[in-house]
């Protein structure tokens, strides 16, 4: 299993000051698809994805931009990107606010 770890890695390798390289979009997409997918399932198991709204409304960005495919044309998918690695981090630190994971320094 992927460590928590590297999950922040990913959110960095789409948010940081330089965009990744056009060639990695494929490769990165599936990485964050897999974030999003453990962090659907931790939350779910710690009950959280019923009872904390704030959680519910990431899980549901996180359902439907799974389900995207990879849009055509760099900007487009570069925006994608983006907008999961920014749900993959706003569920990330929901999760630690709530201390069903535990945060990364």
């Amino acid at each position: 299993m992927k460590p928590l770890e590297a999950i922040v890695d990913d959110i960095g390798d789409v948010l940081a000051e330089q965009d990744p390289r056009e060639s990695e979009f494929g490769e990165i997409a599936e990485r964050l698809r897999g974030d999003l997918l453990r962090l659907v399932v931790i939350a779910n198991a710690a009950g959280d994805g019923d009872g904390d709204a704030e959680v519910c409304r990431h899980l549901q960005r996180a359902h439907t931009l799974r389900s995207e495919a990879l849009p055509d044309g760099s900007r487009q998918a570069l925006g994608h990107l983006r907008r999961m690695a920014g749900v993959v981090n706003d569920l990330f630190e929901r999760l630690a606010e709530t201390n069903i994971v535990k945060e990364v320094g």
